[in-house]
């Protein structure tokens, strides 16, 4: 233990291990203080909520960086789906196993922080905490420069005197249109998770005489339970009428008595098909949605997120839908778990949600010097919480401010002395270390591959598979959805390399005794989750013969600016369908129409473009972005032509250099919850070799990988001085082609 920390990181979920492997691994020195014996927070073992975030209700968003690596590290290994209650003591050990790694980092587990001891001369600054380590009985005080709290519960900052809130804004105050007249001190509520396994024979269960009765399923009005093998988040308890930390315990055995109510209804009560099932785990932790939340220079708010504000200091970013549970939880029987959850698309429509960033400015205490927050305790409003607060957002926060931290320590700065100076050096460095930032793309001057020329063996054009009348689970609300029936207006957003459009073709099926007519508009794209267009750049009707699978063509003949996203909406009748396939060429979307506002789903719409468009050439590995979002951002070798696939960039002139980044596709348009187990992206590189040119011609090896899962690829090797590198890959985990999103060089000597 050190007598004094660069940084001091209170909370160990996702958002605390983000924040110390972030800080850590850009030399600062970490203390990682957490109070249970796992790592990992509501995600872990003992709690055991799935990830989620931006990616389950946007394309191509899911969160990269460190926990990306985290995640392709567990999917790789373990063989449990990642679902309610499904977590195993094996994403605990991945967490346990990056932290150790880190010489930089001492965990402090079973460590209870009671006390906060603060300096008041002057601006109020944290000096230490005061902790009990449980088992080992020791009194530990841990002190540091700079703290962050990533508690949930905003302990730290709670105690050292920090400006908080807890509940809900009046309406007013930030004119959030999902805000209550009134401010009031409701929150959502915990909730206690459970999973049950196949005994092969029928098993008895005997509730308790406290546990709930449910005898129907109108008891259960508006809360699905159609896997009956794990869950459920909607047995869910807060205020009214309880405190989330106050009765932390009252409402554990609240949750508890309305859990085992509920598993008596699935095993005693109607046909749920449950007589061989048992339970074998549930949870011993309530798992938090809300409590404290700390006041920083800024306020994210509802019109930031649903407006998708572009913060000149923005460091992370979102995309969950707005979605604040009904006030009481399992207790308000008269409502459903949450506004959309009974099928409103008035709901809907409102919280729904794109893409939009999270300000530095929300990430530190307006009032305590020192102190930073990282996980749902940071500065943002009761409404904008509903979407902030999903762990896979709360990662990608805590990622951004360990580097802030590290930069605070590195320059001698407070917090709020970061903005704006050092800004845009936050932001080059989270990209460094494969974040995300919106529209925020790589200009570090350090890289020396920034303004190479590029190029490649072989590229791939734009192709649909051709798919079938779809229909999908949607995790999130526990329903499934149809997918293509065209009453309802479909999407299919696509890239355009040509200046104009000729022609679309789209593979349409009908079930239907009569002929049908099938109405198509084309419309442009400012980015790939972007359907907000309403002026139709082009018209189209073609007739669908009764009971007919056909390719209908629409002679469009339009103009476009080349290289650009356009998308077309179709729409007819109710039994004329648009063949589906679950498979998504990189940079598509397919959505369907909500009510004003569009859902963006997984997979496409089969589709084809004339001419034809090449979306995927290695110019595109000098765009900065190493996602799908204005553009497609990825080179994609052609895959008739089989491996090895490369590309070659030329400096320029020779240069000396130590360090090449590679970052590969690891397939981000899957949501974390639809990643199976023991799972290694097909499209992700497998094998491959790094080349550099000898000075005297030729090329010399300079790096392998072999049996590679991970997207972001760090390799470091003796200097050496060369105009151009090349990568070679020789194959990949599946995937007929090559691909690659960026390759940066550097001189680290």
């Amino acid at each position: 233990m050190k007598e004094n920390y660069e940084v001091v990181i209170v909370g160990g979920g996702l958002a605390g291990v983000c924040a110390a492997l972030s800080a850590a691994r850009l030399g600062s020195s970490v203390a990682l203080v957490q109070d249970r014996p796992v790592l990992g927070g509501n995600s872990s073992s003992e709690i055991r909520v799935p990830l989620g975030g931006a990616c389950n209700f946007n394309p191509w968003a899911r969160e990269t960086g460190i926990l990306e690596e985290l995640h392709l590290e567990d999917r790789s290994q373990n063989a449990r789906r990642i679902w309610l209650g499904e977590a195993t003591s094996m994403w605990d050990l991945t967490l346990y196993k990056a932290v150790v790694a880190e010489g930089n980092i001492d965990l402090f587990l079973n460590t209870l922080a009671l006390e906060v001891d603060v300096d008041r001369a002057g601006a109020p600054r944290i000096a230490g905490v005061v902790c009990r380590q449980m088992g080992s009985e020791k009194d530990l005080t841990i002190r540091g420069s700079l703290f962050v709290d990533a508690t949930g519960d905003a302990t730290v900052a709670f105690k050292a005197g920090a400006t908080t809130r807890m509940g809900r804004e009046a309406k007013a105050e930030f004119g959030e249109s999902l805000a209550p007249e009134k401010s009031d001190d409701f929150t959502m509520g915990s909730s206690v998770l459970f999973h049950a396994s196949d005994a092969g024979r029928p098993v008895p269960f005997v509730p308790p005489p406290w546990a709930e009765v449910y005898r129907t399923n109108e008891d259960l009005r508006d809360r699905r339970h159609p896997d009956i093998t794990a869950g459920y988040w909607w047995i869910e308890v807060g205020n009214p009428p309880y405190n989330t930390i106050g009765d932390n315990d009252a409402i554990r055995h609240e949750v508890l008595r309305h859990l085992l109510g509920v598993w008596d209804h699935i095993k005693n009560r109607g046909d749920h098909g449950a007589e061989n099932l048992f339970i074998d785990f549930i949870g011993t932790l309530p798992g938090k949605r809300e409590s404290r939340r700390v006041m920083g220079d800024y306020v994210l708010r509802e019109s930031d997120v649903k407006q998708s504000v572009a913060f000149e200091d923005s460091v992370a970013y979102g995309g969950w839908f707005i979605d604040v549970h009904t006030m009481g939880g399992i207790l308000n029987r008269e409502k459903p778990p949450e506004a959309t959850f009974d099928g409103n698309l008035e709901e809907t429509d409102r919280r729904q949600m794109y893409i939009y960033s999270i300000p530095y400015r929300c990430l530190y205490s307006k009032d305590v010097a020192n102190l930073m927050m990282a996980g749902r305790d940071i500065s943002v409003t009761q409404v904008a919480l509903g979407t902030t607060r999903l762990m896979a957002t709360c990662a990608v926060i805590g990622q951004a401010v360990g580097a802030a931290a590290h930069l605070c320590a590195k320059h001698r700065l407070l917090p709020r002395q970061l903005y704006p100076a050092r800004t845009r050096e936050l932001q080059q460095i989270l990209l460094r270390q494969d974040c995300y930032i919106p529209h925020v793309p790589n200009q570090d001057p350090a890289d020396l591959a920034r303004t190479a020329a590029v190029s490649a063996t072989s590229s791939a054009a734009l192709a649909f598979s051709e798919g079938t009348i779809g229909s999908e689970w949607e995790f999130a609300r526990q329903m499934l959805y149809p997918r293509s029936n065209l009453d309802n207006e479909r999407a299919e957003m696509f890239p355009v390399t040509a200046d104009r459009i000729d022609r679309v073709e789209v593979l349409v099926e009908s079930r239907s005794a009569k002929s049908a007519r099938v109405e198509l508009n084309l419309y442009h794209a400012s980015a790939i989750w972007d359907f907000s267009s309403t002026k139709s750049l082009a018209h189209a009707t073609a007739e669908i013969a009764p009971g007919s699978l056909a390719w209908l063509a629409f002679d469009l003949a339009v103009k476009v600016e080349p290289h650009r996203l356009y998308w077309i909406g179709v729409k007819s009748d109710r039994d004329v369908f648009w063949r589906y396939s679950d498979r998504s060429p990189t940079g598509t979307v397919c959505a369907s129409r909500i009510l004003k506002n569009w859902s963006a789903q997984k997979g496409s719409y089969t589709t084809r473009i004339t001419p034809e468009s090449r979306p995927y050439g290695p110019e595109n590995l000098l765009s900065g972005i190493s996602r799908p979002e204005r553009w497609t951002n990825i080179w994609v070798s052609d895959p008739g032509q089989g491996f090895p696939q490369s590309v070659e960039y030329d400096l320029g002139k020779a240069v000396r250099f130590t360090t090449v980044h590679l970052v590969f596709d690891t397939n981000l348009n899957l949501p974390h919850m639809a990643v199976p187990g023991l799972n290694r992206a097909p499209e992700c590189a497998s094998d491959y070799a790094v080349y550099v040119e000898s000075v005297r011609g030729g090329w010399r090896k300079v790096a392998t990988a072999t049996g590679n899962y991970q997207r972001l690829r760090v390799h470091r090797f003796d200097a050496v001085t060369s105009r151009k590198v090349r990568l070679e890959i020789l194959r990949s985990n599946g995937d007929p082609s090559a691909r690659l999103y960026q390759m940066r060089v550097y001189d680290e000597g």
